[in-house]
């Protein structure tokens, strides 16, 4: 009997040594899942986001892959839904055995499989802005890394600019979620510290089409300046419209999601001296030549997503070339990378404390003159 515990013990061991060898040796694609809003609310930056990722990727695979290993993307539309969401991650985890995943481009969606993707130890690379998702009391903290400015650098230096303009009353539209909600907290808490005025405060579901009473009452406020904080296509576009149909005339402050070329394409005059603060440019290179040439076979640098999907994957591809292959690996890799260019305007920089990564020198001013945002 001890003779056959030995054997079975030598032929287990035996059996391990070569799994581990097959896998170090393996040719076999390195999986990485996309998660995305392909239709739905957010497809107006989450496409732009894919194109990104889908570029990088070409770019490694052309060139050999990592240690000749090529990445292959698994896609799937989360249709902006954060059920369907938390339904295909658990089908790329399970399924299809990615190490990492890119997405979703919303906070709901992310928070959604957040649990599951800790619980299975693969970690998330989220392009969405809200707190929320890199929150250090949560179970999940240690497997996302977010892929976008955060709130926190985003809503305060906008509202640096709002001051230094000598703006003293101030309207808010923000969308109903858990960005919007936070946005809408910090713009409050500095403008208390600030004295600066809060005139009016008004929110819409982002399913929502008829602005005409939002814009009434923004307009009614009669704001030295309004501030829109929606990271949705048709919800930020569908205000600004309104409200130059509604007859303001006051000056358009808003956040870095609402620099995109989709937002002048549905917005049309109304988006003429719109001050945003952004992490892109879809008319000016700037600080991001390296992106723009990234993407020129791919549709262009079209939208903050496209900075944010390039720079999420390419974090991904520095970590791999470390010799990381699991997900914990990945995760370890990033934490340590230090500060790092990638595809942002300034470097990004993560810790086992920071997930956040994105400073305020990733972002800067733009204006939109004779149809096109220029960097002021």
């Amino acid at each position: 009997m001890q003779v056959f515990r030995c054997l079975v013990t030598a032929v287990v061991l035996a059996a391990g040594i070569s799994s581990a060898s097959a896998q170090s040796t393996s040719k076999d694609p390195i999986k990485v899942g996309i998660l995305l809003g392909l239709t739905g609310t957010s497809a107006g930056y989450t496409l732009d986001e894919r194109r990104a990722a889908e570029a990088v990727t070409e770019k490694v695979n052309s060139a050999g892959g990592i240690n000749g290993r090529k990445i292959e993307l698994v896609i799937r539309d989360t249709k902006t839904n954060p059920t369907e969401a938390a339904r295909v991650a658990s089908q790329v985890i399970l399924d299809d055995k990615v190490v990492a995943i890119l997405g979703a481009g919303t906070a709901s969606e992310t928070l959604a499989f957040a649990d599951f993707a800790a619980r299975n130890q693969t970690p998330i690379f989220a392009p969405t802005s809200s707190q929320s998702v890199t929150d250090p009391s949560t179970s999940y903290f240690k497997w996302i890394f977010r892929m976008a400015p955060p709130l926190s650098a985003d809503a305060p230096k906008l509202m640096d600019k709002v001051k230094a303009d000598g703006r003293k009353t101030i309207a808010i539209f923000v969308q109903e979620d858990a960005y919007g909600q936070q946005a809408s907290e910090m713009m409050k808490d500095y403008a208390n510290k600030n004295g600066i005025k809060i005139a009016e405060i008004v929110s819409a579901p982002i399913s929502n089409t008829d602005f005409t009473t939002h814009a009434i009452k923004l307009r009614n406020a009669r704001p030295d300046a309004v501030l829109i904080a929606a990271s949705q296509t048709q919800t930020a576009s569908s205000m600004l419209r309104k409200l130059r149909e509604m007859g303001s005339t006051a000056p358009v402050y808003g956040v870095s999601a609402l620099v995109s070329s989709a937002i002048l394409e549905a917005t049309g005059p109304a988006a003429e001296g719109l001050i945003a603060l952004s992490n892109s440019n879809p008319f000016d290179p700037g600080p991001l030549k390296p992106l723009v040439e990234l993407l020129k076979d791919h549709g262009g640098n079209r939208s903050y997503g496209s900075v944010c999907g390039a720079t999420a994957m390419e974090a991904i591809v520095q970590a791999l070339r470390t010799g990381a292959t699991t997900g914990s690996e990945i995760r370890d890799a990033v934490e340590k990378m230090g500060p790092v260019k990638l595809y942002a305007a300034a470097p990004v920089e993560y810790s086992e404390t920071n997930h956040d990564g994105w400073g305020p020198g990733t972002m800067f001013f733009v204006t939109v003159k004779d149809g096109k945002f220029v960097n002021l």
